[in-house]
């Protein structure tokens, strides 16, 4: 999936909602995806998952960088 501005509109209330609640983690916008970048080198999985769930999100891919932290791509699930 490839964001246009519109799309990306969309994920303002969960990164506003992130910044609250996690000032330290950022968003990240790679190749068309976006991630939460954590500068963490490990995140509580329940910190993840209260997300996920508040936002109708799924978690499409986790990497860790030992310099910037773990990132995580996050992506809309399509509401029926």
């Amino acid at each position: 999936m490839n964001l246009n501005e519109k799309n990306l509109e969309e994920y303002d209330e969960i990164f506003d909602f992130i910044v609250s609640n996690h000032p330290d983690w950022e968003k990240l916008i790679t190749d068309g995806h976006v991630k939460v970048k954590t500068n963490q080198d490990k995140v509580q999985f329940i910190h993840i998952e209260q997300i996920t769930q508040k936002f109708n999100l799924r978690i499409t891919d986790i990497s860790y960088s030992d310099y910037y932290g773990i990132f995580f791509g996050i992506e809309k699930l399509e509401t029926i």
